[in-house]
């Protein structure tokens, strides 16, 4: 009996390749576990809203919104009211950026006239844009927060700035927080 020859680097690179592409066709065909199908409208719940085309809506993305009643969207309606409000109140900040001459991000001090704060808190859009119709559905049955309506970064007065400086130095005087290299801000004097 003669013995198979070994299969080459190539030839398992590319076997590899192959299944994950039949793995990839077979899983796009079949209905994802994680996702809740939606129940018959006679089960107590209603059913979620079909997207509305964007043609109707004049805008480059479909909107998806759910009927009233949802308990996804009841639960997740109170978290969402308080992100939306901050978000709101960072734009209104953003807006003055002779008093709120600084911005944070996670780990991240920008001046307040940084493009990275502009693309963030400048285009927080109002309660009356057509994003914000299907903004509560995409954020409690997704988990999107939308830079449309939420924003993650804090603009800050000179005090509040630092104070947050401050409560990143470590006991040992090591600091967690970085200075953007966008707008190479200077540190706050302390208060």
């Amino acid at each position: 009996m003669a013995k198979r020859a070994r299969p080459s680097r190539q030839q398992r690179v590319t076997g590899e390749a192959a299944r994950r592409a039949a793995a990839v066709l077979r899983l796009a065909q079949v209905p994802s576990s994680r996702r809740a199908e939606p129940e018959p409208a006679g089960a107590g719940f209603p059913a979620p809203a079909g997207p509305v085309g964007w043609e109707r809506l004049e805008g480059p993305a479909e909107v998806s919104v759910c009927a009233a009643g949802c308990p996804v969207c009841a639960e997740a309606g109170e978290r969402f009211t308080a992100i939306r409000a901050q978000s709101v109140e960072q734009r209104r900040r953003f807006d003055q950026p002779d008093r709120y001459p600084y911005a944070a991000g996670k780990h991240t001090l920008h001046q307040a006239t940084c493009r990275e704060i502009a693309q963030s808190v400048g285009h927080i859009q109002g309660d009356d844009s057509i994003w914000m119709q299907g903004a509560l559905t995409r954020f409690a049955h997704d988990g999107t927060l939308d830079s449309g309506w939420a924003t993650h970064k804090r603009m800050m007065e000179p005090g509040e700035a630092a104070a947050w400086v401050a409560e990143r130095i470590g006991p040992r005087g090591g600091i967690r927080y970085r200075l953007c290299r966008i707008c190479t801000p200077q540190l706050p004097a302390a208060g």
